[in-house]
């Protein structure tokens, strides 16, 4: 699916995450949807990058754990841009260490960026789209990881399912003023970095084979879910999860023949 069929032009779009993967791509798709987009990470290199082929994204470094720069980020778009239309909650980290080694300190910022991040996010922008009267959409993201979880991913795991918790939350109090939240759960999708570490080529070597489609994702499949999400087209879904997986929580790929020989049931075919 192409952007031809969405049109933002004359909104406001915020991404955050938007330093490489998934976020750069759904800069680039918002902007080529007509949208004046808000470039934000941490990483300013990233962000260099980003800006290098989406000339007309407007870039930001912002931490979004710290509440004095989400802040200082809704202020400055309140006056350049006078108000916020759409807010994508893209950042995250995903660390995985082994549970009965798993340090504190890397719990905690998982956390900080995972969950409190989302949070200070979204209150700021749905605070912000309130204040203007704006029926905006805020976007968050979570993973297949708080459904179907694995060895190494305790708070990586544990911290998408609060979002989408959390997301639920914040769909029921900002409805009042128009503004939806939803949230997008992403698979498995091709955002590891290349060459591949020795270790996660072997995962996904075994893993891939297993998926339905024997394919990971791409960044623009997910990202068309969020121009969908964002548009009118959506003008009443809130609350909801919405799944990226090629069906992979759902089951694996079928790679035998269905066939019944339960003798119990014989009488059923006669």
């Amino acid at each position: 699916m192409g952007t031809g069929m969405f049109d933002f032009s004359g909104e406001t779009v915020l991404v955050s995450g938007s330093a490489r993967g998934i976020g750069r791509t759904m800069v680039l798709q918002f902007s080529k949807a007509g949208a004046r987009v808000i470039a934000v990470d941490r990483d300013a290199q990233g962000l260099s990058e980003t800006q290098s082929i989406c000339r007309s994204c407007i870039t930001r470094t912002v931490d979004i754990r710290d509440i004095d720069a989400v802040t200082n980020l809704m202020g400055f778009i309140k006056e350049h841009c006078a108000t916020l239309h759409v807010c994508i909650n893209n950042a995250a980290v995903a660390p995985h260490q082994s549970l009965e080694t798993y340090q504190e300190k890397v719990w905690d910022r998982v956390y900080d960026v995972n969950c409190k991040g989302t949070f200070l996010m979204t209150q700021a922008a749905g605070n912000l789209m309130r204040e203007t009267g704006t029926k905006g959409t805020i976007i968050n993201f979570s993973s297949a990881a708080a459904v179907k979880s694995g060895a190494g991913s305790a708070a990586y795991a544990s911290s998408r399912a609060a979002t989408e918790a959390f997301g639920r939350s914040a769909a029921i109090e900002f409805a009042p003023y128009g503004i939806r939240v939803n949230t997008i759960r992403p698979g498995l999708i091709d955002t590891q970095p290349k060459p591949l570490p020795p270790a996660m080529r072997e995962g996904l070597e075994a893993r891939i084979p297993t998926l339905p489609f024997r394919r990971a994702g791409n960044s623009e499949e997910v990202g068309n879910v969020a121009l969908f999400l964002a548009s009118s087209l959506a003008s009443y879904i809130t609350g909801s999860v919405i799944t990226v997986d090629g069906g992979s929580l759902c089951g694996n790929y079928p790679d035998s023949k269905v066939t019944d020989d339960d003798t119990r049931y014989r009488w059923i075919y006669d």
